[in-house]
């Protein structure tokens, strides 16, 4: 059973696990603290993707004696060897530690309590469970791509004061302020791939990099099923990160050529209707690439459709304080019945509205 000081520490697993925010996917956030008598030893989180795991950076990064310490890690102990970096457990048993405190079990089919058993059987006191939810809530990507197969999806939307997301069909109209442009960026390198439609590339002509935040930059994934995104736009032609993008197999080959001449990854699916892609089966092949979250980013059609097929976890709108009277509506999210309201914030003269699905995991029907 944990205590008020196994919360404590907990805690601040979390806190240094968010360091590697950005980083470390398709792997989990995780940090790591070892303490005795009520006094941090040292600590460590995982850095980045390929580099040591936080248990390991932990014991490492001192010269302290730790035996008979108190290790207390965000996520359960890796013991399998298939991988690019050493198991945990192992070293773990090896540096004498009497006890390890875990508040989340890795759903990983290779780990899934078998680091936990391996680190009882050699006689270690292992305490689970601690601050589940929250250790749940800090990997959520990791865990929805993991129990799943699906990525986690968050919708961005930036809206007026009548729910309107652009003033005319087919012409770029900006709304929302400095605050909330920094927001977006923020989320940017924070998910591991940004999604727009091809209305929103010809359209806006996007970038779709982190620009106004220190941060990585996420993969871009088009979703175009008739390939009618012009090859002209930044997009293509900016090499900080290459494009993926989703067709139809009966899209012109030329196009496809074309394309694939400027070095875009490709990946061509059945349509279920004409050029229209199937959802559910673009989410399986973008997980399948090792991508855990996807920030989605536009336009009305793409934000439609992920609505109506529920294939989303969370929403975030900006509202901007202006009324546009004519131009292209979206569906208030205050009236859907499974948006849940879990903030509003302001971004300067904007308002940010954060909802989440209300179901527990959104896949298909």
């Amino acid at each position: 059973m944990s205590s008020s000081i196994d919360e404590k520490y907990m805690k601040q697993c979390f806190e240094l696990a968010q360091n590697g925010a950005g980083y470390v996917s398709p792997n989990p956030l995780v940090g790591s603290i070892i303490v005795n008598d009520d006094k941090i030893l040292t600590s460590g989180y995982h850095e980045k993707y390929g580099s040591f795991h936080a248990e390991r950076n932990a014991i490492l990064n001192t010269e302290q004696d730790i035996s008979g310490a108190t290790l207390y890690c965000n996520l359960e102990p890796c013991m399998h060897t298939d991988k690019q970096t050493p198991p945990c457990a192992q070293l773990i048993i090896s540096s004498n530690i009497k006890r390890v405190v875990i508040s989340t079990v890795d759903p990983n089919p290779k780990v899934n309590g078998n680091g936990i058993k391996l680190l009882r059987e050699a006689g270690i006191e292992v305490t689970t469970n601690v601050l589940e939810k929250e250790g749940r809530e800090l990997n959520k990507f990791f865990f929805k791509s993991t129990e799943t197969g699906f990525p986690y999806v968050t919708l961005k939307m930036a809206v007026s004061s009548d729910w309107k997301i652009t003033g005319e069909k087919g012409k770029q109209t900006w709304l929302t302020g400095n605050e909330s442009k920094k927001f977006v960026h923020q989320q940017r390198s924070i998910y591991d791939a940004v999604l727009v439609g091809a209305n929103t590339v010809n359209i806006d002509n996007p970038l779709l990099t982190v620009r106004d935040v220190i941060g990585r930059n996420p993969k871009r994934i088009i979703l175009d099923g008739a390939l009618t995104a012009n090859l002209k736009s930044a997009i293509f032609d900016d090499s900080t990160n290459r494009n993926i993008v989703f067709c139809s197999t009966i899209a012109d080959e030329k196009r496809k050529s074309a394309f694939k001449d400027k070095g875009v990854l490709l990946i061509e699916l059945e349509p279920f209707r004409d050029s229209v892609l199937d959802l559910s089966e673009v989410l399986k092949k973008i997980s399948s690439l090792k991508i855990n979250s996807l920030f989605v980013e536009g336009g009305g059609q793409v934000y439609t459709h992920f609505i109506e097929k529920e294939l989303y976890d969370e929403l975030f709108v900006l509202m901007a304080p202006i009324f546009l009277e004519a131009g292209v509506d979206v569906a208030p999210a205050d009236k859907n019945e499974n948006f849940e309201l879990l903030k509003k914030t302001n971004l300067g003269e904007d308002i940010l509205f954060h909802y989440k699905n209300k179901r527990e995991k959104c896949l298909p029907d």
